[in-house]
Parts: C-alpha cells; structure tokens; sequence
C-alpha cells in the first residue's frame, strides 16, 4: 500500500511548500471537526432542554389567560423567559462556526442559514416575553392592590398608569416582536433538519399567542383616552328594553352616567330617562323635530331624550343623544354606550347571583331569570296595584349590585367580564359611540360602533323594525325573511326578491300590555347602488327613508303580516346581511335561480352571502 507522500495526487501536482501548507490546513480542519463535535453535543443539549422548557412554560400556562397569573406566576414566567433567552444564546454560540468558517457556511449552507435563523427568532421572542411578563406584572399587581374603583384618598399608581409609564418599553417589545415575525416569515423550512421541523410548531404557536397581545397593545392610546389617564371621562350608558323595539335595540327607559379616571370607576348614577327628558323639554332654544313615525304615533311635537335612539347607525343616535344632554345642562359627555339584556346575562354569569330587596323582599337574579324579574314589578302593579318599588328602580337596584361586586371584586371576575363585553360588543348586544376622532376610529374599524354598513368593502341589506305603540310587545313578534337572487348576465346585474314576515305569537286573551296589538315602522335600507323595483305594500311618505323604502305594518295576535320587496343591484360577490341587535332572532331561507338547494340561515349575528357560485353559500363572520 503506498504512503500518502508517495500518492500521485500529492507528489505530482503539489510543490513541497504546497502540500505542507495543506496538511498544516488538513490538521486546522480536523481540530474543527474535532471541536464541532462538542458543540453538535452542546447545541443538541440546549436544543432538548429548551424544548422541555417551552413545554413546560405552556403547560403551567395551560388555559389560563394572563390575568389569571398571580404575581408569583408572573416573576416565575419572567424568570423562565430569561433562562429561555440564554438557552437560546448558548445554541447559537454552540452552532456558530469558528474561524471565519461561519461566513462560507452562510453563503453555502441554506440549511445552516435557516437554522440560525431560527434561533434568531427564538432569541427575540425570549427577550419581549421577558419584558412583557415584567410590565404585566407590574401592572397586575397595581389593580390587585389598587382595584377597578377610584379612591380619592388613595394616590397609589393604578394599573393604567403603570403601563402608561412604561410605554416606551412596550414599543420596544413590539418592535422586537416585529422583528422575529418577520424573520419566522424568511425561514425556509424545507432546509431545516426533521426534527426541528416537527418542533417548529412551538416557535408558531408562541408567535400567535404574542400576535393576539400584540394588536391590543398598538391601540393603547384609545386606552389611555377612553379611560380616563390624564382626565376623568364621562359616559352615558343606554340600557335598551327589547320589549319595545327600537331601532338600536330597544326602548331606553334607565340610563347611568359611568365616570372613569386612571383606567378606575370614579362613580356612577343610575337614572329613570324620564329625570332628564323632562329637563330637556324645559329647555326652549334647542328642538329638534322628531323622526316621522315617532310624530305620527308617538308624539308629534319634538324629539324626546327617550326617543332619539331612533337612528339604526348607532353614531347618529349618540351625537344626537350627547347634543340634548348637553342643551340641558349636563356636564359635557365624552361618549355614549348601548346595552342589551343579553351583556347583563353574561355579566351575571360572571359575577353569580344577585340579590336586591324590594318592597321587602329579596329577590335573587340570574342570568336565567333576568328578563322576567326586570319586568316581574310591573306585571305585579298592573295586576294587584301593589308594590313601592317602580320597574326602573329593580332594574337601578340590579345594575348597582352588579357594578359593585364586579368592580369591587377580584380581577379572577374583573377580566373575564370585560372579555364578556367584547364579545357583546362583536354581536352588537353592545354598541359604543366617542367623542374623540381615534376612538371612533378603532371602534368602527372593530365593529364595535353599531354601523348600519359594518363592512365598507360588503354591499349591505338590513331591515330596521321599531315598535310605535308603546306597549311591551316586541319578544312575541318572530321575523323572518327569504331572499331569491335572480342573475341578469346581460347587465351585469341581479334581481333580488325579500320577502319579509312578521308573525304575533302572543296568544289571545292575554295580558295586552305584552302580548297585544303591534305595530311596527320597517325601514329598509338596500345595498349600494341597488335600485327599488317594487312592494307588495305601499311604503309610506316618511321624509328619512332609506333606499328600500319604509313601510308600516299593523299586527294583530296569532296573525302574520308579509312585505315583499324586488329590488335590483349590481352582481356581487358578496352581500352581509345585518343583526338588529334587540329583534327576535330572524331566520329565513335563501334561494338562486339555476339551483335547487335553499340555504337556511340563523341571523344570530351578522352573516355574509357568498354569490359568486352556482348557488349561494353562507361565510358567517368570525368571532
């Protein structure tokens, strides 16, 4: 066997100096190797360990939310980001290359790039998780100790104010954050090893917990505003009886002026709507004449406090409510919300029963049992004449037990029934309107502001009921509407046909003042561009009409009254079909021509048409 130096391809093509320069190469390369193994070892350690930890963090994490963690989970959470970190940073020193040789494998190794680069990302989401748990646990210990109600003679830092002076420290998180979302975004996962592949989940799943956080936290400006951080701000909160329905969601027998300052409720009054409407109709210099169904079966000379809900987009009607709250005299309002029974359900579930004493009595309320008890007085005077104690002032007594053992409670109940209020506020069972520009703007860019067109971009139909007898009627009223789209390729049009029922399911011989005569004002508003064809019934002359027309409709017990109505529009894609929060949840059936299948929907909430096929399919709007 010949010796390497005897070999042809050193002794004929390598000079002497040549070929000792590439052992002294040859030997440099081996040591490397040699080394390398180690750092395999040491990386592969890391890389088992970290995983072990990240599984770790998630199931002591579990379900719960952020506020769930008690200071002592959160410096445990902060600490194990920080060991995350540096776990991280031994892997990445343990899978560096040394002696320059990193550069040639970043130029030559797809595979060595994508795994550095995910440790990169890893790094980055240690380090803002590190600083969010610190400000998180910040904060929560400050509503733990300083709680959700004002106290004057307590000037400790709020929980606001806690993020507030740290808000340049969430700039840097989400900046960081920012950083490895765009890295994630470049990793070439087809060049990762096997097993970090399968793994790679991990890395997502913890970029889409921080990415929820992360829009939240970009709009805590509107925070800062809403609640109050520098100034107290006032609010007018409506609570809408679907008994008598509205355009908004209901008539507005009891109002609360909510204030708030340093993310805190500094106080609150509950009121009969009738304590100011008889303060605004004092008030001379400023009237405003009223929608034509309210003149003509309401009340004829101006508008009423209690009244001006009256417009279906939600903004209208909280200017024009904030505007006669303030030619009254009230103090100046900065915004104004909309509650339906439905958030009082879900708020009670949450806080658990409640017991008020009336007229000497106590009365336990549940979510179950809320509608019946908020109206349970007013049935006992109609029938017997007895009972101090008024209907409005149950609901006062309900909403002032509610508001304190929610807000004097811990944030184990705090939390969840602000969570409960944005999913309310989703369904449009809460609506909010505010003063302030940017505000506004987030509100309707989260479809919380009660908008007649939610979706700018979706042709929208909705159909608008409101109750003019002023009786309790509205739950024995069931709506439904069918469609029939019928395309015209021709003119690039298609001809639409709703046909809209409304039946009484009261039962005769009951109490009228709930189960009685109906009738109802339907106003119709058509997508953009749509065209009125026809209706089975002439719309009346009311001035403030939309573009499908308004139409009243008389409603007597155990009958059903239909409206049909042919319109044309331009061919979609899409069409949303609007909820009007307080109605009777309306169903019907959806029809094409050329198809055979009737698509059923539940309008529980808003829905979108899908036309763009052979037959109509539905998208229901994520939660």
């Amino acid at each position: 066997m010949q010796s390497m130096s005897q070999s042809p391809l050193f002794s004929k093509h390598l000079p002497s100096a040549a070929r000792m320069r590439f052992l002294v190469v040859s030997v440099l390369i081996l040591a490397v190797l040699v080394a390398g193994c180690g750092r395999v070892q040491t990386a592969d350690d890391e890389y088992e360990q970290t995983l072990e930890q990240i599984d770790s963090i998630q199931e002591y994490l579990g379900e719960r939310e952020i506020y769930e963690l008690n200071p002592e989970d959160m410096a445990w959470l902060e600490r194990e980001f920080a060991t995350l970190a540096q776990r991280v940073e031994r892997m990445e020193d343990a899978s560096s290359l040394p002696l320059g040789l990193d550069r040639v494998a970043e130029f030559g190794s797809a595979r060595y790039r994508s795994m550095m680069e995910m440790l990169e990302v890893a790094a980055l989401l240690a380090e803002s998780g590190q600083i969010i748990a610190n400000i998180a646990n910040e904060s929560m210990t400050a509503l733990d100790e300083q709680g959700f109600r004002f106290d004057p003679q307590d000037d400790g830092e709020t929980w606001l104010e806690v993020i507030h002076r740290r808000d340049s420290e969430i700039d840097e998180a989400l900046l960081i954050m920012d950083e490895a979302l765009t890295r994630r975004d470049k990793i070439d996962e087809s060049e990762l090893p096997g097993r970090v592949q399968g793994n790679l989940y991990r890395i997502d799943q913890m970029i889409e917990d921080f990415g929820s956080q992360i829009e939240l936290a970009q709009q805590r400006e509107m925070a800062y505003e809403a609640l109050g951080i520098d100034e107290q701000r006032r609010y007018l909160v409506l609570f809408q009886n679907p008994t008598e329905l509205r355009p908004t969601g209901g008539f507005v027998g009891t109002i609360t002026v909510l204030e708030l300052h340093r993310g805190q409720i500094s106080s609150y009054e509950f009121q009969d709507v009738y304590d100011i409407s008889r303060a605004y109709s004092r008030v001379t210099s400023h009237e405003i004449e009223p929608p034509w169904a309210i003149s003509e079966y309401v009340r004829p000379d101006k508008l009423q406090f209690q009244d001006a809900n009256w417009w279906p987009n939600f903004p209208d009607s909280a200017s024009m409510l904030i505007e006669m709250a303030d030619a009254s005299g009230w103090p100046e309002l900065h915004g104004v919300a909309a509650v339906q029974p439905e958030t009082f359900q879900d708020l009670i579930d949450v806080a658990g029963e409640i017991e008020v004493e009336v007229d000497g009595e106590t009365r336990t309320i549940t979510s179950d049992n809320l509608l019946e008890e908020s109206e349970r007085q007013r049935r006992v005077q109609r029938e017997t004449g007895e009972g101090e104690t008024g209907h409005k002032e149950v609901i006062e007594l309900i909403g002032e037990v509610l508001i304190d053992q929610l807000s004097l409670g811990d944030r184990d109940d705090l939390i969840p029934a602000v969570l409960m209020m944005f999913d309310r506020l989703d369904q449009r069972d809460m609506q909010a309107y505010h003063e302030d520009e940017n505000v506004q703007q987030f509100l309707e860019e989260r479809n919380w502001a009660g908008l007649l067109e939610p979706q700018p971009d979706t042709p929208t139909l909705s159909t608008i009921f409101a109750n003019v007898t002023g009786l309790k009627t509205s739950l024995a009223m069931q709506p439904t509407m069918d469609l029939y789209f019928e395309p015209d390729d021709e003119d690039d049009s298609v001809n639409v046909t709703a046909t809209i029922s409304l039946e009484h399911t009261g039962a005769a011989g009951g109490d009228p003042f709930y189960e009685g005569f109906q009738r109802y004002w339907i106003d119709v508003n058509l997508p953009e561009n749509a065209t009125l064809l026809d209706s089975s019934v002439d719309a009346v002359e009311d001035p403030d009409a939309s573009s499908g027309g308004a139409y009243v409709v008389n409603l007597h017990v155990e009958t059903t009254e239909e409206i049909t109505i042919e319109f044309s529009m331009p061919i979609t894609e899409r069409l949303l079909l609007r909820r009007q929060p307080g109605l009777v949840t309306m169903y019907g059936g959806i029809e094409q021509s050329g198809c055979d299948e009737v698509v059923e929907y539940w309008g529980d909430r808003d829905i979108v048409l899908l036309l763009d096929g052979s037959c109509p399919e539905i998208e229901w709007i994520e939660e």
